[in-house]
């Protein structure tokens, strides 16, 4: 039988050789060491797949723990990955999901014994529909972001003609950077969207009021505000460049926030952690 530590370490393991093998590979300029990690990222993923169909994810009476949650999320970034690998052709989308998927493995095993508190009117399929989708709008902004950085980055260098040495020259063009974000932000939006109209749509339910003035949703709606504004200068604007790529990297930042600051630390309906 397999124990819970294990169906957190496979993955996590997979996940930091992969995270190690795109690294290297982008070090050393060596197209074999980023299929390796592309392959291990997605061996991984089959892996915390097969654990999570196994029940590895409930280890608590009460559904899932804060570190599940966690892993989770690592679980979405890296189909988000997969996918622009896939749809793009490109091994960036992937090779930048594996350190960030590896990060959240790691920072999970000190919460997997901490119960989120869920509502008890909140049904299973709804509460699927409204976390699923955010976290695969989360993951598609991780990316974005990466691809972001790595776009001001390389924008300044050329700028000021710096040429570029090293295991620099094997970084992607600002196009395609530009193609990630552009990308990753059409998809995204509407798959926040729809998760944050699942949860107003509860909140009135659990709570008498679609919007409560609780620090969650405040956050949430700045974001989504935000979010439309993106997608309004790449879908209809067909802004391209530096603006969506700053956008791209303060959406990220705030979600970072709600997620981790005001989720654990604020007095708010969401409040994740619950110690046992």
């Amino acid at each position: 039988m397999i124990s819970f530590e294990q169906m957190t370490n496979t993955p996590m393991l997979l996940y930091g050789c992969a995270a190690l093998s795109g690294i290297t590979g982008m070090l050393l300029r060596s197209g074999a060491l980023k299929k390796t990690a592309c392959g291990l990222a997605v061996t991984g993923f089959l892996a915390q797949t097969l654990f999570m169909l196994m029940g590895g994810h409930a280890a608590l009476p009460g559904g899932l723990s804060w570190g599940a949650y966690l892993q989770l999320l690592a679980w979405f970034l890296i189909i988000c990955g997969i996918g622009g690998w896939w749809k793009l052709r490109l091994d960036a989308p992937l090779l930048f999901a594996a350190p960030p998927a590896l990060i959240l493995f790691l920072m999970s095993h000190r919460y997997l014994n901490m119960q989120v508190r869920l509502p008890e009117n909140l049904s299973t399929p709804f509460y699927a529909l409204h976390i699923g989708v955010l976290f695969l709008s989360l993951g598609l902004m991780a990316l974005a972001f990466g691809a972001g950085v790595l776009f001001l980055y390389l924008e300044r260098k050329i700028k000021a003609k710096t040429p570029l040495s090293g295991f620099r020259k094997d970084f992607p063009a600002l196009t395609i950077l530009d193609r990630i974000n552009a990308a990753t932000t059409v998809a995204g939006f509407p798959l926040y969207t729809a998760g944050m109209v699942a949860g107003l749509v509860w909140a009135g339910s659990a709570w008498g009021a679609t919007v409560t003035g609780d620090p969650k949703e405040i956050v949430s709606l700045a974001i989504w505000a935000l979010y439309a504004l993106l997608f309004h200068m790449r879908l209809a604007q067909g802004r391209r460049g530096r603006k969506p790529a700053l956008l791209a990297i303060l959406l990220f930042a705030l979600c970072a926030f709600s997620f981790l600051v005001v989720n654990s630390y604020m007095d708010t309906h969401h409040s994740f952690i619950k110690r046992q």
